[in-house]
């Protein structure tokens, strides 16, 4: 991480500058053209800025494909000042002024916001981008407020058009940035950098993404009509400069504020699909309350609420979807979304705005909402989609890596290099007196490791069932093999053949957040079966895990490892505390938990299931078996599943006497018990009825017969909420 850094400051500087230039930008470009074209021709001129983007994507993508970013994004930049001076030259601001300068900052604007984040995108890995993306898009929206602020105190304190000035400054600062401190990165020969539907054809997994962009600006850009329309209509001269101002200055402070409480969470709790699916949910939100009150305060709201969700949450999900990426794919991809489709969502609103105001001017608002509402809908739809993309983009890249070879151990994995070699020409020949170079020797260990990383189900397969022992990076790749569904099971035999003393580091992957859930939830049940008093330590600390399958696992191992190894200790407060955060989850999404994998393997009779399914119920009664009486609460566990009201008071009575005060009545909540019929037989003698009562038949309070495990979910079916 210390090597970052230097990287890390490099990207929150130009961040921060760019984000500046643009938030001025905007106050500047929209003020400009409605002081002299009426609010109606904005639609005419976002389709026209549109066009010239689409136009520009093309050239642009070749340009970056053959020099790289870190070289067209300064050259950009510097042309964008050049471009500024220019048009602050103009003796007056006439309606061919107002326009060029519109396309200016609408078509060259995009297109180095999307050559700066390709930088930022090959500057850093998927993991380190999960945990910086925020942190440089807070720094860009400091930049933003500042940005905002030098627009709106230089409307009142200078004369118009010295905002160009200030913004020709921003974007030589940005070049000056880029050219000396940019990472390095690779130059493409150019050929593979033709855009347009040739990318969504050999890069098909995108076209949820490109769908996806064209909805929700084309939402934004319907919003921001209302919005600059009504604006305009209450304001004119500076003082509409100085509202615009103002508006971005309060949506970038807002953006801050989401982007350090909410941003970096999300991401790595929630996923990149999940942050970018906040958008079009905020946009549907917004738009609804305007329908209700079609007013400039609810106009900003919702347009205000738009843009804080997109540079915030929308902005590190969208560019962490990349992250994964070649560097070639994403290079060709970003600028076909990040431009062409973004003007296109853009033409199409303005279309959508264009064809309302000569069809029905009437009802222009409410149907301009309603259209705004149905892409939201829309946007939200395709967004569930996403993280599963981003998951695919993961297995690619590592598919692309299988044939590296490990070049240093780490505690969590390996770093890796490319295995290919810089050989000289064939016909260049050493010189007489250079010894050969030795023989490099491929030991047995490096072909199993190999083979086990080779991707290829028969050659994973044989070298687990050839047998250990494992190095310790072979078991580390082993461990990674549990994801894969048809390795899993020859996974799981080796691990619990040969990593009895390799325990802690299965400990270690199980509580490291950035293993894969697959993996984390599998991990348990190759605990239960290496019993170790620090397998039951590392089980304990998984019972804090955000996934509930993870700690459903944990609970299970838990307690069968406690059940035939009684001579570990397990820390009861701890348990007790995991117990108190499950019974305060609500109930709602309690009872919609599922597991995805089946309990094969998993039972060992503790807490046979009874009826239909309820692994909130289950788990909780797993973690008390680990410190409570586990005979009776396992009879205790059957008969409150009973119809037999007996053996439903027993057992209550049981609970009652053994649960600590504080847990009782969430407790009861979640056995939905009726507390009035909790009778007063002390636990001891509780536990004894209900021993003698085990060995009687019980019967179910449900459809399914005693003893069945009732509905099993799909295999494919995701996990319960976490």
């Amino acid at each position: 991480m210390t090597a970052l850094r230097p990287t890390l400051r490099w990207a929150a500087a130009v961040a921060a500058l760019m984000l500046a230039h643009q938030v001025a930008a905007k106050a500047v470009r929209d003020s400009f053209f409605l002081l002299v074209f009426p609010a109606t021709s904005l639609p005419l001129m976002v389709m026209a800025a549109a066009a010239v983007s689409v136009a520009a994507v093309p050239v642009y993508a070749q340009l970056l494909a053959r020099f790289g970013p870190a070289r067209l994004v300064p050259a950009g930049f510097l042309l964008s000042a050049a471009a500024h001076v220019a048009e602050w030259s103009q003796p007056a601001l006439t309606p061919a002024v107002a326009v060029v300068i519109y396309l200016h900052l609408a078509a060259l604007g995009s297109l180095l916001l999307s050559g700066f984040w390709s930088l930022a995108a090959e500057a850093f890995d998927p993991i380190t981008a999960r945990r910086t993306y925020g942190r440089i898009a807070a720094a860009g929206t400091l930049g933003g407020i500042a940005g905002g602020l030098a627009a709106e105190r230089m409307a009142v304190w200078l004369p118009p058009g010295s905002q160009l000035l200030m913004l020709a400054v921003l974007h030589t600062a940005c070049a000056a940035l880029t050219l000396r401190t940019a990472p390095e990165t690779p130059i493409g020969s150019g050929a593979r950098g033709a855009l347009g539907l040739e990318s969504l054809r050999e890069l098909p997994h995108l076209k949820p993404v490109a769908l996806f962009v064209v909805l929700g600006t084309a939402s934004a850009s319907i919003l921001d009509f209302l919005f600059k329309s009504e604006a305009a209509a209450r304001f004119d001269g500076a003082s509409l400069l100085r509202f615009f101002a103002i508006f971005h200055v309060a949506t970038q402070t807002l953006t801050f504020v989401v982007q350090s409480v909410a941003t970096e969470r999300a991401l790595v709790r929630r996923g990149a699909g999940d942050a970018v699916s906040a958008l079009p949910i905020s946009v549907g939100a917004g738009a609804a309350a305007a329908l209700l009150v079609p007013a400039l305060p609810l106009f900003t709201a919702a347009r205000g609420l738009e843009t804080v969700i997109r540079g915030s949450l929308f902005r590190s999900g969208y560019e962490l979807l990349f992250s994964p990426m070649r560097p070639a794919d994403k290079r060709r991809a970003k600028a076909f979304l990040d431009v062409a489709c973004d003007r296109a969502g853009d033409a199409l609103g303005a279309g959508i705005v264009q064809l309302l105001l000569a069809a029905a001017p009437a009802f222009l608002v409410s149907q301009l909402l309603g259209v705004v509402l149905v892409t939201a809908v829309l946007s939200a739809m395709i967004g569930r989609r996403l993280n599963g993309l981003y998951a695919r983009q993961v297995e690619r890249r590592l598919v692309d890596h299988a044939e590296a070879v490990v070049d240093d151990l780490h505690a969590t994995g390996w770093r890796t290099q490319p295995s290919t070699l810089a050989l000289p020409p064939p016909a260049a020949s050493a010189p007489a007196d250079m010894e050969p170079a030795p023989r490099v020797e491929i030991d047995e260990a490096m072909t199993r490791l190999a083979a086990l990383r080779s991707g290829r189900l028969d050659a994973v397969t044989r070298a687990l069932e050839a047998g250990g022992p494992f190095d310790t990076p072979q078991l580390a790749q082993i461990v990674t093999l549990l994801a894969w569904d048809d390795a899993r099971p020859h996974a799981h035999r080796a691990l619990v053949a040969h990593a009895a003393h390799r325990v802690g580091m299965l400990v270690d992957f199980l509580l490291d957040q950035e293993t894969p859930f697959a993996v984390r939830r599998r991990l348990p049940r190759v605990l239960a079966e290496l019993p170790s008093q620090r397998a039951v330590d590392g089980l304990l600390a998984g019972l804090d895990d955000s996934r509930f399958e993870v700690r459903y696992r944990c609970g299970r191992a838990l307690d069968r490892i406690l059940e035939s190894h009684p001579q570990l200790t397990i820390d009861a407060s701890r348990v007790y505390a995991a117990v108190a955060r499950e019974l305060h989850v609500p109930a709602s999404i309690a009872r919609s938990y599922v597991v995805i994998d089946p309990d094969d393997g998993d039972s060992n009779g503790t807490l046979e299931p009874v009826g239909p399914r309820q692994r909130n119920v289950e788990y909780v009664f797993s973690l008390l078996a680990t410190v409570l009486p586990r005979a009776p609460l396992k009879a205790a566990y059957r008969a409150i599943h009973s119809d037999d009201r007996l053996l439903r008071g027993l057992a209550l009575d049981f609970l009652n006497g053994t649960l600590p005060p504080q847990l009782r009545p969430s407790f009861w909540a979640l056995l939905g018990a009726d507390t009035s019929s909790i009778g007063q037989l002390d636990a001891s003698r509780a536990a004894d009825a209900l021993l003698e009562s085990q060995q009687q038949p019980v019967t179910a309070s449900e459809p399914d017969a005693p003893g069945q495990s009732g509905p099993t979910p799909s295999a494919t079916e995701p996990s319960g909420p976490r």
